[in-house]
């Protein structure tokens, strides 16, 4: 009677080792998915902080009024834009059609002034992230223990800054009430083109041998900015 109870206890502890050792494979599989998701999430959380910084710039160096770090920043003229989106100075001075009149509001310079053609080695505006690679996991460190705590220790990030067509599809005018207007990234040319036009495009590609590249674009408007009107103190 002992040996049959051993020998049933015996089997039913194979049984339950075989399952168990079944079971590992599954489970570091599992838990490589549970990884490769994560990095994803940090992948796509790096890559939407990153288009959010890049678009905290300026649109373009030569917006800056009088060329000073606290000019205000206005409309350009460009080159190769939608020729109902230049300056109508029979209009209104220094202003376009749309642009609403008051001091305070959105206008452009008191002369035509173009676009910056490429980019410079100083980021100062949305230019300058042209063709930039970082390693963001490694990014700024000195030694291992100084680097992001990244679990993707090969992600990478890299941007291109390009000029897109300002044109509406056919049918449409700016002068119409209602507008359709498609952002098309197949226009794109360099930002080292004379022919500017009123809309860039940031393209940022992120890249890692874990799992598939991600592209993302934002885009960006030559509108220029209003002033604040403040309060005086008394």
């Amino acid at each position: 009677m002992r040996k049959g109870i051993g020998l049933i206890e015996l089997v039913l502890a194979i049984v339950v080792i075989a399952i168990s050792v079944m079971s590992v494979p599954m489970m570091l599989e599992q838990g490589n998915r549970n990884d490769t998701y994560s990095m994803m999430q940090e992948a796509i959380l790096a890559a939407r902080t990153k288009m959010g910084n890049i678009l905290s710039y300026q649109w373009d160096d030569n917006a800056r009024e009088g060329n000073n770090t606290n000019g205000r920043l206005r409309a350009l003229d460009v080159a190769g834009g939608v020729k109902a989106l230049d300056r109508n100075d029979t209009y209104y001075e220094e202003r376009r059609i749309g642009h609403v009149f008051g001091d305070l509001r959105r206008k452009m310079m008191a002369t035509v002034t173009y676009p910056k053609a490429g980019a410079d080695a100083n980021i100062t505006d949305i230019n300058d992230f042209d063709n930039l690679e970082s390693n963001i996991s490694w990014q700024g460190a000195t030694t291992a223990t100084d680097r992001y705590d990244y679990l993707d220790k090969e992600l990478k990030l890299s941007t291109h800054v390009y000029y897109i067509s300002d044109s509406l599809p056919t049918g449409y005018d700016y002068n119409d009430t209602k507008l359709l207007f498609v952002l098309d990234p197949s226009t794109k040319f360099s930002i080292s083109d004379a022919n500017s036009t009123n809309i860039k495009m940031v393209e940022l590609n992120v890249t890692s041998p874990t799992y598939p590249a991600f592209l993302f674009r934002t885009f960006s408007c030559n509108l220029g900015e209003t002033n604040l009107f403040e309060r005086a103190l008394p």
